[in-house]
């Protein structure tokens, strides 16, 4: 089939979604793969992971970088691919939930389309007989598609972004099926969101556009199929079509003042991204006039729709938690967050500073540069994350052989991997950038929950001390408060529960007794603490994790976590006392 009378890079249309595939695949090798068993499922190059919810998510081509373009690290697992505009087949959305499977479930997060809902169950069936447990979440977003009163009826639309983000993020936390369907519903639920067309698209296999918007007019409500939307009207300027999408959407949502929002302003395929800003700088405006607080802005081509001529506009309320894992770190082709955002210079709106919590403001408080004697230097210190690595490693088998009594016996093997990875990818970075690179590693390398607790810990204690030329006895503590804040938050757990905060909760506070004593001392009384909390976790019944599901069988054997835990701790302590320095 031939296409001379289309101005558009097409060889035959019948293969474009394949092309697209296989030309996908190959730039972002990096981060994704295509499945072996299926050549319409594209596969993250970090999944699946074992003990790790799996996400996946699928929908008709034509919407790059949606669907497949969110498949990376902390986002989506797995991507089944259907034809353009089309919900992939039962199979493929089979074959992305086998390949996301680590074995603690997956969930399946599309939109509100009756291809994707039949083609998602009918999956769900078929993956029953592997003895892999699926939850849904279905994205209602688009405020114009129905009613309030009707809102199951309502189409997902860019809203699916947050949704991805939110869920995947809760998964790499280490949260239950249950529990990352949860997280993924919260953030769907929050989001409301409208779009408008202001030119059509055409389908290379049809060859003309499947609606039409004539010119000097705009569609609102417009779907991302083309769907028809609330009304159609003379095309307005670009502050007054802003005003009116926000109107759409913030009457929908009725927030009060206050709220910490999130925004995503996409383009449809064929808007010129520098008018989306100019869309985004009235919508922001906007936002402020109603009292709400932008944590964080996403403007340009997350959700398109071919070479639609158009736009949407998605705003997701949020709370404390959703604010964080929107903030998480996460690598994909169409979506990359580094961390907090953190508000530009001088940035005050009504005494609140715009954008994403710096460390502070995120519940990660800040170490204060060294007065006082002895001091630990930190512009020189990454050889003690080498230190840290190297007791590790040394300790693989031991404590593998501990994980096997009572857990599935892999403890030792992910956090020698993770640790001597980290210590090999080290150059001559200060202490904090040595912990930032260690989490780093630790989050995307390792499986369980051993992966993302030790790497929010050792993330919360870089950025505690981050920038910082010199600590004292405490500035540690304050690092090692914070790297126990990203514990306790990640995991949940509590003293008493058989983990690694039985280690870590009194070897922090009997650090922090023994400070008048001096950081030598302190530093000592932190070690002998976390080796007393390890043994005392012998005489526990387990109450989180695979061991829970022994009851007293438990009872006898060390936690793994806090072993390592009490290893860890140990090691830090030496090595930075062989490195403290007196002015």
């Amino acid at each position: 089939m031939t296409t001379k009378a289309m101005q558009r890079f097409v060889n035959d249309p019948d293969d474009i979604v394949d092309e697209t595939v296989a030309g996908f695949v190959k730039a972002h090798g990096d981060l994704v793969r295509r499945d072996p068993a299926n050549p319409r499922v594209v596969v993250s190059r970090f999944a699946p992971q074992q003990g790790k919810v799996g996400i996946v998510t699928g929908g008709g081509s034509g919407h790059e970088p949606a669907f497949v373009g969110y498949t990376g690290r902390n986002l989506v697992d797995a991507v089944a691919i259907g034809e353009l505009f089309s919900s992939p087949t039962a199979k493929s959305f089979a074959d992305a939930i086998r390949a996301a499977d680590g074995g603690a479930g997956v969930a399946v997060l599309y939109g509100n389309y009756a291809g994707d809902n039949m083609n998602v169950r009918m999956a769900a069936d078929m993956v029953a007989g592997d003895g892999i447990a699926v939850a849904t979440v279905v994205a209602n977003d688009d405020v114009c598609s129905a009613p309030a009163s009707e809102r199951a009826k309502r189409r997902g639309v860019a809203g699916e972004i947050f949704m991805w983000k939110i869920g995947a993020a809760r998964a790499a936390q280490g949260g239950t099926l249950a529990e990352v369907q949860a997280a993924a519903q919260q953030a769907i639920d929050a989001c409301r969101s409208v779009g408008v067309g202001l030119g059509p698209c055409t389908l290379p296999a049809v060859g003309h556009p499947n609606f039409q918007i004539a010119p000097g007019t705009m569609e609102v409500g417009i779907g991302h199929h083309g769907e028809p939307g609330a009304r159609v009207e003379a095309l307005k300027t670009a502050d007054q079509v802003a005003d009116d999408m926000l109107s759409i959407v913030l009457e929908d949502h009725a927030l009060p003042e206050g709220t910490d929002v999130a925004v995503l302003v996409s383009g449809l395929g064929a808007t010129p991204v520098n008018e989306l800003y100019v869309l985004y700088d009235r919508i922001e405006t906007g936002l402020e006039r109603a009292g709400l607080r932008v944590h964080r802005a996403f403007v340009g081509n997350y959700f398109t729709s071919l070479e639609m001529v158009g736009a949407t506009l998605t705003v997701m309320a949020l709370t404390t938690e959703t604010k964080a894992l929107l903030d998480m770190e996460c690598a994909a082709p169409g979506l990359i967050v580094t961390g907090p955002a953190v508000p530009p210079v001088g940035a005050v709106i009504a005494g609140h500073r715009r954008g994403a919590a710096t460390a502070r403001d995120a519940g990660t408080p800040r170490a204060p540069e060294a007065t006082g004697t002895p001091r630990l230097a930190l512009t020189d210190a990454a050889g003690v994350v080498q230190d840290l690595a190297a007791v590790i490693v040394a300790n693989k088998a031991h404590l593998s052989e501990i994980d096997g009594l009572i857990g599935d016996g892999d403890h030792g093997i992910n956090m020698a991997k993770g640790f001597g990875r980290a210590a090999e990818r080290l150059s001559a970075q200060s202490l904090d950038e040595a912990f930032l690179v260690l989490s780093d590693v630790l989050m995307s390398e390792i499986g369980g929950s051993m992966g993302p607790l030790y790497g929010f810990m050792f993330r919360d204690m870089g950025r505690a001390v981050q920038g910082r030329a010199a600590i004292d006895a405490k500035g540690f503590s304050v690092m090692l408060r914070a790297g126990l804040a990203g514990v306790t938050a990640t995991g949940g757990a509590q003293p008493g529960d058989k983990t690694l905060i039985d280690c870590l909760v009194p070897a922090v506070e009997a650090f922090d007794a023994a400070i008048p004593q001096g950081f030598p001392a302190a530093l000592a009384a932190m070690a002998q603490a976390a080796q007393q909390g390890r043994d005392s976790t012998v005489d526990m019944v387990a109450k989180l994790g695979r061991a829970a599901r022994l009851g007293e069988r438990s009872r006898g054997v060390p936690d793994a976590g806090a072993t390592s835990c009490a290893l860890i701790l140990t090691a830090l302590g030496d090595s930075v006392a062989r490195r403290l320095w007196a002015p």
